[in-house]
């Protein structure tokens, strides 16, 4: 069992959050503009849930999620502080950045090497289709594929994260239908 944090607490963070739950995992939310919707969206999963602040998870919290929308990434950074040994999972729509993906220029960002592209696809209750992740970190890639298989889904390793840029394309196409 892992605590794993979200930032994030919209519709689709709660989503994420209960599929971790599923696979034993404790989920922890914040928001970045309410603390009331980060207690909201642990109220939703229940026993096995809380909410805490960016910086909190930071000392808490491995991996951490990030579910939210791309123009508040700078927000998110500012809140979280130093988050440099623990896995990242960048579940961020990013609009077209050219030649980096979103995942790549929040690994730069944050100064770290664990980043994960993952969990960008719709989730909808039906876990056990693929979630495509990719990262530089071969490590930090089997973790985050082991918590999917725990979780009942199945991770599709598309290897290092210059591969994020398709997954972040496909996604952008698929929601623009």
């Amino acid at each position: 069992m892992s605590i794993i944090g979200i930032i994030g607490a919209d519709d689709r963070a709660v989503a994420i959050g209960k599929m971790l739950q599923r696979g034993g995992n404790v989920v922890c939310f914040s928001d970045l503009d309410d603390d009331r919707t980060s207690q909201s969206a642990a109220e939703l999963l229940g026993d096995g849930a809380f909410a805490t602040t960016p910086s909190q998870q930071a000392a808490t919290c491995d991996p951490l999620f990030l579910t939210i929308h791309w123009q508040d990434l700078e927000r998110a950074l500012a809140a979280l502080g130093t988050y440099k040994d623990g896995i990242v999972v960048d579940a961020t729509r990013p609009p077209d950045l050219g030649q980096l993906s979103g995942a790549e220029m929040l690994a730069h960002k944050l100064d770290n090497p664990h980043v994960v592209k993952g969990f960008v696809e719709p989730l909808d209750g039906d876990e056990s289709h693929f979630i495509k992740i990719a990262s530089d970190d071969a490590r930090a890639r089997a973790e985050v594929g082991e918590i999917i298989a725990h979780c009942g889904g199945n991770a599709l390793d598309v290897g290092p994260l210059a591969n994020a840029r398709t997954i972040e394309r496909e996604v952008a196409e698929q929601l623009a239908r």
